[in-house]
C-alpha cells in the first residue's frame, strides 16, 4: 500500500510530530511505502494569490511543487494528516495546502453535481491534537474539524473510510498519558 503522510506542525520538537515518528515507527516498511510531505519543511505558502486563482479557474496548475503534491496523492492508497487543532480547524498550512491542490478537475469533476476524483484513496486516517479536552472539542465546538474534513472535504474527493483520533489536552496532560497515546499511534499503524 502505498501511504501518503503530510504534517503540519512548525516546532520538529512538537507532539504532532512524535506522533508522525510513532506512526513510522509502526509501520510495516516491507508492505507499505511511506510518502511524506512537511508543509513546514516545505516551506508551503498557503496564501492564494490572485494570479493563481486566475489560473486555477482556467484549468491551470502555477508551480510544479503543486503538480508533485498532486502526483504524491495519484500515487496514493491511504492518506494520514497530522496537525494541531487551531481555532477548531487545520493550521494555515494544511488549510492552504487542500486549497491549492485539491483543484477542481483533479480531486472532483466540474459537472453538476460534482463527483470525487481521488477515489484511488481508499482510506484516510487523521491525527490531531487541541489544547482543549477531546470531548470540549467535539460537544462545545458542534465537532468543527469532523463536518469540514471527514464529511466535508475527505468525502467530497472520494475518500470514503476516515478515521479520526484527536488527542486532547495535549499541553496540560502528563507524560504517561504521552506515551500511551504514542504507543497506541504505533499500534493502529502496526493494524494497517
Amino acid at each position: 500500500m502505498n501511504i501518503h503522510l503530510i504534517i503540519d506542525h512548525p516546532d520538529p520538537t512538537s507532539y504532532n510530530h512524535a506522533v508522525k515518528n510513532a506512526f513510522l515507527q509502526g509501520i510495516d516498511t516491507e508492505k507499505h511505502e511511506v510518502n511524506i510531505i512537511d508543509l513546514n519543511v516545505d516551506q508551503f505558502d498557503p496564501i492564494m494569490s490572485k494570479e493563481e486563482l486566475d489560473m486555477y479557474e482556467k484549468g491551470g496548475i502555477p508551480n510544479d511543487k503543486i503538480k508533485e503534491y498532486q502526483r504524491r496523492l495519484k500515487n496514493a492508497d491511504h492518506l494520514v494528516l497530522i496537525f494541531p487543532i487551531w481555532w477548531m480547524v487545520m493550521p494555515a498550512r494544511m488549510k492552504g495546502w487542500m486549497d491549492k491542490v485539491l483543484l477542481p478537475g483533479f480531486a472532483f469533476s466540474q459537472q453538476v453535481p460534482p463527483r470525487p476524483l481521488l477515489t484511488n484513496i481508499k482510506t484516510a486516517t487523521i491525527f490531531t491534537t487541541t489544547a482543549v479536552s477531546d470531548e470540549k472539542h467535539r460537544l462545545d465546538f458542534n465537532n468543527a474539524l469532523e463536518w469540514v474534513l471527514c464529511k466535508g472535504t475527505l468525502k467530497f474527493i472520494g475518500v470514503d473510510n476516515i478515521q479520526w483520533f484527536n488527542f486532547g489536552e495535549t499541553g496540560l496532560c502528563d507524560a504517561e498519558k504521552h506515551r500511551e497515546w504514542l504507543q497506541f499511534v504505533k499500534q493502529y499503524a502496526v493494524g494497517i
